[in-house]
């Protein structure tokens, strides 16, 4: 701390900084400067940053009658000003709620830099930019007086207003502290003030004089940022206890990366436990994204609207729920998979209980409670909502029954704070208009204040402190690293305020309004960098946006220095791995007695695509991911198509009723409609409710239609048969399993025997892969043998997989003698041979019975049969097929 300031400090001075980070640090060095002196106590330092100073000197005027009594707007209250401001009159095709934040910034440059009154009313009349803002400026003043209500621009103008009748000012001492530039509304507060009486003066925070910079380049601003935590960390290590900076001029653009690189090379830093920490950076995200209160927003908009399903999914997870850290973990993660398996998005309230109550009834009665709360409220003022979402809030128990965390603590009061904010809202004229609003409204508004507000937990120092180019300027260190100075970032471009006019803007030193005044701006930045510390380094990336960038000319040269850019975690792990043992492992465990496999005929058809494959999906049950779709899911269409003609013929029963149909188009279409209807209601009235209107309406129609096509392209030129039996079930027994069947339909055919009929919605094999070792379409061996196990007096003369699909429908099969064929034609089939059955059934026993001992014993080679079983299989992860052979030669095997 310099002189001038310990000074200031003893005489009782406030000190006022432009912001808040440098006046916690001047509080923090006179503390320790206290401590070394060996003092047990002190008067504790008056350094305030420049916003709650003027609102303060407010406050205190008014308090004493010397200004009269108006309502502060907080930022939100004053951006639903402008915004209703705006909206009167902005043009078509506009972002409203951005051209109001501009008009919003052009308000606080007018009071900063003019020369204080209305000075926009001169720009009124004309039919530009600044007349557009000079318009929506006197329409926002206008809501001001009728609310009797001022903003934060406006509170330093007060405060020159008041200064002549304060004389309880009169003898006050200020020390300015930190500021690059007083802007001129700053400089008439310190002028009325001293005019009062005050002693105002301008006091160095840095003395020590300008370092001659090192300069670093680096290949790309990654390294750039890699080489500087590197260099901060050797520097502490070497000189504990050291300050450290490192300026990161875009670091609210990076702020995720810039986190991510430091984790990589400084570790993790000891969050929120009050302990002392290795680093932190000035920038907070949005408090939306703190995992707390994330959860709470996300609890609010469940309760009363909706969810995405992988939201409410991360939701039921999340530490912030009562009983996060127990064995009901697992089970609330499990909910997710059945959500996107039935197509379950977006999640509703009920769909959340549903899901729990088999899981976590726990859970689901304190999101039942929540529902009960939301049902009570579908309108309400935004005081109302906030009363309403606490108690929401309360009833779901968040933020959970796990202590928090110093950084978590105070992630709370700021939700809680912002909530009271926005319940606060409802005192400004534009929203009363509206009245109260509905909820999703309501929560939309919400999410956008929390999503606009940075979030930064205090902490304790941290030797190494990652800051924004601005944030820098007045902070003193023992070593500071300034990145990114290429000759685009200082000085900046000029890009002069788009609703004020350019020449006033320069006339009055508006920042971006003028390359001359960038360029001094800059000279004067890049002096304070220089006086933060005795060792600068200053460094840029020679390329930005695959383009060359030369390093900012405000620094003088210096020496040029190499400096060491670090291998991530990552990279140095990979760089010195072992080299990896190969070991062949083919077999797995073999099957238990009380190990029960998931799947039937799905064991016999998986251990015949790849013996590994049955093993993760039926032993593992190491299923893939399923992936979210709009409408009804693949697996749902198939059932709608099984349970439309199951209907169909449980109604039908033979082909004499059948022919007779076709013979008459109106009953014919009748008899398809009831079928697809009773398909449909088969389905759960919920999961419709989640479907599209219009799918629905065309699912019957599609339906009919594919009953159409497949009954008239194989089944009316069948020779006569009776359905015996439509989704029956068998066991099968076949020695270590036995395999629990559903035959999708058995006729009974005039001359005697059945034939079973497999649907298939999607591509069928040809007959030809139907035998061998390991066969394609197992099922049609298994319902076979199944049915002559089950039922000797009515042997098996024909089993064929059926195509249903608009235009390609067909029937494929094998058959015991001519008499068994679904066709007079033979073409019509493709010439599906008739077989010697009972050789057949032998080699199909015996294929089926090879596939299920093989499994049993635990056989599980990765042995795909072709490479389309990979294509379908998505366990590559778990087989790590192809991998570490060239060319892919195992993965095309």
């Amino acid at each position: 701390m310099t002189d001038a300031l310990t000074g200031a400090l003893a005489a009782g001075a406030t000190i006022v900084t432009p912001n808040r980070r440098l006046a916690r640090q001047l509080v923090a060095d006179h503390d320790r400067d206290q401590r070394a002196q060996g003092r047990l106590a002190w008067p504790a330092a008056h350094v305030l940053p420049w916003p709650a100073w003027s609102i303060a000197l407010a406050d205190e005027a008014t308090a004493a009658g010397a200004l009269p009594a108006l309502v502060r707007l907080a930022p939100h209250a004053s951006a639903l000003l402008w915004r209703a401001a705006v909206e009167a009159d902005a043009p078509p095709f506009v972002d409203a709620a951005a051209l109001a934040g501009s008009a919003a910034e052009a308000w606080e440059h007018v009071h900063a830099y003019g020369a204080g009154g209305e000075s926009w009313r001169a720009w009124a009349g004309g039919d530009d930019e600044p007349a557009a803002f000079a318009r929506w400026a006197e329409r926002y003043l206008g809501a001001l007086h009728a609310e009797r209500a001022t903003d934060l621009a406006s509170a330093p103008d007060r405060i020159v207003q008041a200064a002549s009748s304060m004389p309880s000012w009169q003898g006050r001492r200020v020390a300015l502290a930190g500021f690059l530039e007083l802007t001129p509304q700053q400089r008439r507060v310190a002028d009325a003030l001293a005019q009062a009486g005050a002693t105002v003066d301008v006091v160095p925070t840095l003395a020590a004089p300008a370092a001659r910079p090192r300069r670093a380049a680096f290949a790309s601003a990654d390294a750039e940022l890699l080489g500087a935590l590197a260099w901060a960390r050797a520097a502490v290590l070497r000189r504990p206890g050291m300050r450290i900076g490192i300026v990161v001029p875009d670091l609210a653009q990076r702020l995720a990366a810039v986190r991510l690189r430091a984790i990589d090379v400084l570790g993790l830093p000891e969050a929120g436990d009050g302990a002392s920490q290795a680093w932190n950076v000035s920038l907070g995200p949005a408090i939306d994204s703190v995992p707390l209160a994330g959860a709470a927003l996300d609890l609010v908009a469940l309760a009363w609207t909706s969810l995405s399903a992988g939201r409410a999914a991360a939701l039921l997870r999340s530490a912030h729920l009562p009983g996060a850290a127990g064995p009901m973990r697992r089970a609330r993660a499990s909910v997710e998979r059945g959500w996107l398996e039935r197509g379950v998005d977006p999640v509703r309230i009920g769909d959340a209980i549903a899901a729990l109550e088999p899981v976590d009834p726990g859970l689901a009665r304190r999101f039942a409670a929540m529902r009960s709360i939301a049902t009570r409220m579908r309108r309400a003022t935004r005081h109302g909502w906030v009363d309403a979402w606490r108690e929401a809030l309360s009833a779901s128990g968040w933020p959970g029954d796990g202590p928090l965390a110093s950084d978590e603590h105070q992630a709370s009061r700021a939700f809680d704070a912002h909530l009271a904010a926005f319940a606060a809202l409802d005192v400004v004229t534009a929203t009363r208009a509206r009245g109260e609003l509905p909820a999703d409204a309501a929560i939309a508004a919400f999410a956008e204040v929390l999503a606009a507000a940075p979030f930064q937990p205090e902490s304790p120092e941290a030797p190494i402190q990652i800051l924004g180019l601005y944030e820098a300027v007045g902070l003193a260190f023992d070593a500071l690293w300034v990145a990114g100075m290429n000759d685009e970032t200082l000085p900046r471009a000029p890009r002069p305020h788009p609703l004020l006019p350019v020449r006033w803007q320069r006339d009055h030193g508006v920042p971006r309004s003028d390359a001359g005044r960038e360029l001094a701006y800059a000279r004067e930045v890049a002096s304070w960098l220089l006086r933060a510390a005795p060792d600068v380094v200053v460094s840029h990336a020679t390329r930005l946006d695959d383009r060359p960038s030369a390093p900012s000319a405000v620094f003088p040269a210096g020496e040029t220095v190499a400096m060491p850019v670090p291998a991530t975690p990552a990279h140095a792990m990979f760089a010195t791995r072992p080299a990896r043992e190969r070991v062949v492992e083919d077999a797995a465990p073999a099957l238990s007695a009380d190990e029960r496999p998931k799947g039937g005929s799905g064991v016999v058809a998986a251990q015949s695509d790849c013996p590994f494959q049955a093993l993760a999906a039926k032993r593992w049950r190491a299923d893939p991911w399923p992936s979210p779709v709009v409408g009804l899911t693949a697996m749902e269409r198939g059932t709608l198509v099984h349970a439309a003609l199951a209907a169909f013929w449980r109604a039908t029963r033979d082909h004499a009723t059948l022919v007779a149909l076709a013979a008459d188009p109106q009953r014919y279409a009748e008899a398809r409609s009831r079928a697809a209807n009773d398909a449909i209601a088969a389905i759960d009235g919920a999961r419709w409710k989640r479907v599209p209107a219009v799918v629905r309406e065309l699912e019957a129609d599609r339906l009919s239609r594919l009953l159409a096509g497949w009954l008239d392209a194989v089944e009316v030129g069948r020779p006569a048969f009776e359905v015996r039996a439509v989704e029956h079930d068998e066991t099968l027994d076949l020695g270590p399993l036995a395999l629990d069947l559903r035959l999708d339909r058995v006729d009974r055919l005039a001359d005697g025997g059945v034939a079973i009929v497999d649907y298939k919605t999607g591509a069928i094999p040809s007959i030809a892969r139907w035998r061998g070792e390991r066969p394609e379409a197992t099922q049609v061996a298994l319902y076979t043998l199944a049915w002559r196990a089950a039922h000797a007096d009515a042997p098996v003369r024909a089993s064929v997989l059926g195509k249903v699909k608009r235009g390609e429908s067909k029937a494929v099969g094998l058959y015991a003698d001519e008499g068994a064929r679904f066709s007079v034609r033979p073409d019509n089939e493709r010439a599906s041979p008739v077989v010697d059955w009972r050789a057949l059934e032998s080699e199909w026993g015996e294929m089926t019975r090879g596939l299920v001992d093989a499994f049993a014993r635990g056989e599980a080679r990765v042995a795909p049969r072709e490479p389309s079983v990979c294509r379908n299989c998505a366990r590559q992860p778990l087989c790590r097929i192809g991998d570490g052979t060239p060319d892919g030669e195992e993965a095309d095997a």
